[in-house]
């Protein structure tokens, strides 16, 4: 065997070379020095061009956008639209869907209970229909005193960010003035119809954006619940700004013994039904395009789709 450093003659049986004395079975031979002139290739014009390991594969190009939405969402957007307002004018299929927005509605309801302290859990009501928030309206001072760690770790948290201290300060006073006066029970009146007016804008940014979906064809789905989310509170509001409406006379009469929402809602702000119904239809029809305007910002608010995160 010949020593490959040297080039003595070692013994097969050797681990070590009697001349150099290095280990044969740890030696590596050193590797070549490149400079960088070596290393560029001439052209025939005489210039050079830089070396193949410097090349990166370009990024692709961002998807074309129109008012800061891709294509995609605006194409998903459309087919939503199309399905969810078919659907509206077809009872039956209007009907099947209705459960989705019944336990939009009762989570509205139960976070608004737990976010003052009560303790809540949204359910179905198979004795009157629809749906049903069941708590015993007994604040925990627990649940409260929990918010307000809540907010003073994520206060402390962010204490650098002066628009997160600033919001968190305002949405405490906010807080405060409703604690425990009729604006919280107002609040908790039409907390319903604020889920189902923050789930249809949820799922229609989804939509929009691709935020959170696997496969491109969550996207459509996504635009429709939020759209039908949406066409379900329009299309209650508009039936009871009627005078001769039957969905009107059926929802005066209330449920169980009980009023429904927003007859609640016109008793505690003293005014008509016709009214609430009025604030119903400007809230959601409000929610569609802020909904539009929160994904063209999508980069700004930080929920963006895995590919615009790879970008």
């Amino acid at each position: 065997m010949t020593c490959p450093r040297c080039a003595s003659e070692v013994p097969g049986n050797a681990t070590d070379c009697p001349a150099c004395g290095i280990i044969i079975a740890k030696w590596r031979a050193p590797r070549a020095e490149t400079t960088a002139e070596a290393s560029v290739t001439p052209t025939r014009s005489g210039a050079t061009s830089p070396p193949a390991w410097t090349l990166r594969t370009p990024p692709p190009p961002p998807p074309p956008e129109t008012l800061g939405i891709p294509y995609s969402g605006w194409r998903a957007a459309g087919i939503g639209l199309v399905l969810a307002a078919g659907l509206t004018w077809f009872p039956f299929l209007k009907f099947i869907l209705s459960p989705l927005i019944t336990i939009f509605h009762e989570l509205g309801h139960t976070a608004v209970l737990w976010l003052f302290g009560y303790s809540a859990i949204p359910a179905f009501d198979f004795a009157n229909g629809g749906g049903v928030t069941m708590s015993d309206l007994e604040r925990s001072s627990m649940i409260v005193w929990a918010w307000a760690f809540g907010i003073v770790t994520l206060g402390w948290w962010q204490r650098e960010r002066k628009g997160v201290l600033v919001a968190l300060v305002a949405l405490t006073v906010l807080y405060l003035y409703m604690y425990n006066s009729t604006r919280e029970t107002l609040a908790i009146t039409l907390g319903g119809h604020a889920g189902e007016v923050a789930f249809g804008a949820l799922f229609l940014y989804r939509g929009l954006t691709g935020w959170g979906c696997k496969i491109e064809a969550e996207r459509p789905l996504y635009a429709f619940l939020g759209f039908m989310s949406f066409f379900a509170g329009l299309h209650l509001g508009f039936s009871l700004m009627g005078s001769n409406s039957m969905e009107k006379y059926w929802y005066l009469q209330g449920k169980g013994g009980i009023d429904n929402d927003l007859v609640t809602g016109a008793q505690i702000l003293s005014t008509k039904l016709e009214n609430v119904a009025r604030m119903l239809v400007l809230c959601e029809l409000m929610a569609i395009p802020a909904t539009f305007w929160a994904a063209s910002m999508r980069k700004t608010i930080g929920a963006v789709a895995e590919a615009e995160e790879e970008v």
